[in-house]
């Protein structure tokens, strides 16, 4: 939150009653944006369902009153910036309503903070003359974790040697635990190193609404949810973007069954479970007491977003797509993989592009994950005819992608830009009298809302302008003709 003195300066005396809002708009948008996720596409720390926020407020108080530097982790995202102290410049009871306002805002469930809890915190740092780092904040007040949305969990063992996921009803368990804290993990008292876990329980939702669950794991595990099945990764192996699993589904308020199965083969084990809502200001919800997200491990964050004038290309491993993927960064926070395996965008999202810390660190291995928001996986098998080859891609001036793919006396150009916060897509074909089938989607829940637009996920949808779209229930196509134009908007909700 950055205030200008001179404009501190103009502000009148305190109203009786503070309207946090309209201080925070004031005062702390321009660098937190209005929505909470951060000005700029993402380049500063979101406060959005914020773990900072989390718990008593001194800490948060304690950032404003005497700013923060250095680096700090919020949301699994890295960030080196300078927050100013606004101690000189904000009185006890307007830092109490921002306070107040954001940790009750965009997912933030906190208690309210009061004038008297502003001044008392700043009579007792009154000597304090430079900012807070994160190291020395969560020293004096470390981070509680949220609480988890499993209840009555408890875990049984297995003992044995599998390939694949077991039947485990008919074997008998080596022991029955209570999980109390309501997270699953594989760090376990009882175990060897071939095992299976089994935990029961109720996931438990605040609201009725699609919820969005993500599983990755060594080795096997999968996920039933009032009785059917939602999340599967079968087979051994470690953890990666082809070893990970992500669906919606819909949940009315209130607790439903879940059964969560794993087994460990060989070496290493682990096992991550999530939850999200849809929504740019939902992140992720761990049900597991391991985690996975951009700079987990310690790695410095090396962020790379667009310019306002030119996009941004990242040549290396992205979580859910093929090992030959292109992400690309359009301003305005629109991003895209596109897949030259599969030749396609295979997943789209909004917000910050992606972080290099991993790649760009010691040679860092495996896969990025996408550093944003609203992130829908668009297909994840070949768009095009088996004969159809990639031939590369090409950049205009301001860096937007046309990529270019081949089939018999066919060519095909796909390309990209961004417009008024939506993707466009311009699909451009040339050759001889051949129709050339195209897929769109083939993952979440698609649904076709009217002749050219169909739903793609819970926060996306894509208008077919040309050509010849064809559903059949499960899979979205679109038939280019020789000579033909089709544009595809992308628009998140």
């Amino acid at each position: 939150m950055r205030l200008p003195l001179v404009l501190a300066t103009l502000v009148a005396a305190p109203l009786a009653a503070q309207d946090g809002g309209q201080l925070y708009a004031t005062y702390c948008s321009a660098c937190h944006a209005n929505d909470g996720l951060g000005a700029t596409g993402g380049q500063f720390p979101p406060l959005a369902e914020s773990e900072w926020l989390r718990g008593e407020p001194d800490r948060a108080i304690k950032i404003v009153l005497h700013g923060l530097s250095g680096p700090i982790e919020v949301g699994g995202r890295g960030y080196n910036l300078i927050m100013p102290p606004q101690g000189a410049a904000l009185p006890d009871d307007q830092i109490a309503a921002i306070l107040s306002y954001v940790r009750t805002s965009w997912g933030n469930r906190e208690s309210a903070v009061t004038p008297q809890q502003v001044a008392d915190l700043r009579l007792a740092t009154a000597q304090r003359d430079k900012p807070y780092t994160a190291a020395g904040l969560l020293k004096q007040h470390p981070i509680p974790r949220e609480p988890s949305a499993l209840r009555n969990l408890t875990s049984r063992i297995y003992h044995g040697q599998w390939d694949k996921l077991p039947d485990f009803d008919p074997l008998e368990a080596r022991n029955i635990e209570e999980e109390h804290d309501g997270r699953i993990s594989v760090t376990h008292a009882d175990r060897e190193d071939h095992f299976g876990l089994v935990w029961e329980g109720e996931f438990v939702a605040e609201k009725s609404a699609v919820h969005r669950f993500r599983l990755a794991c060594d080795d096997g595990a999968r996920v039933v949810i009032d009785g059917k099945e939602l999340l599967k990764v079968d087979g051994t192996g470690p953890i990666s973007a082809d070893r990970s699993d992500e669906k919606g589904i819909r949940l009315e308020a209130g607790a439903h069954p879940i059964r969560i199965e794993y087994f460990e083969a060989r070496g290493h084990e682990d096992i991550v479970l999530a939850w999200k809502l849809p929504g740019g200001t939902s992140r992720w919800h761990y049900l597991s007491e391991s985690e996975t997200g951009p700079n987990r491990g310690g790695r410095p964050s090396i962020p790379i977003e667009p310019t306002p004038e030119r996009a941004a290309i990242y040549r290396n491993f992205i979580a859910g797509t093929t090992p030959r993927a292109i992400g690309i960064g359009l301003p305005g926070g629109i991003n895209f993989a596109w897949s030259a395996d599969h030749l396609a965008p295979e997943l789209a999202w909004t917000g910050p592009f992606i972080d290099a810390g991993r790649h760009w660190t010691a040679r860092g291995q495996g896969a990025q994950e996408p550093a944003g928001h609203r992130l829908v996986r668009l297909s994840r098998t070949p768009a095009f005819p088996a004969e159809a080859r990639f031939r590369g891609y090409t950049l205009d001036p301001a860096g937007n992608p046309t990529f270019r793919i081949t089939r018999p006396g066919v060519v095909i150009e796909d390309a990209y830009r961004a417009r008024e916060g939506h993707l466009l897509r311009t699909l451009r074909s040339r050759g001889e009298e051949t129709r050339t089938r195209v897929l769109v989607a083939d993952t979440g829940s698609i649904e076709r809302l009217d002749d050219t637009t169909w739903r793609l996920s819970d926060t996306l949808v894509v208008r077919i302008a040309g050509g010849r779209p064809e559903f059949d229930g499960r899979k979205l196509h679109l038939t280019l003709a020789p000579a033909d134009s089709v544009t595809l908007t992308y628009i998140w909700r």
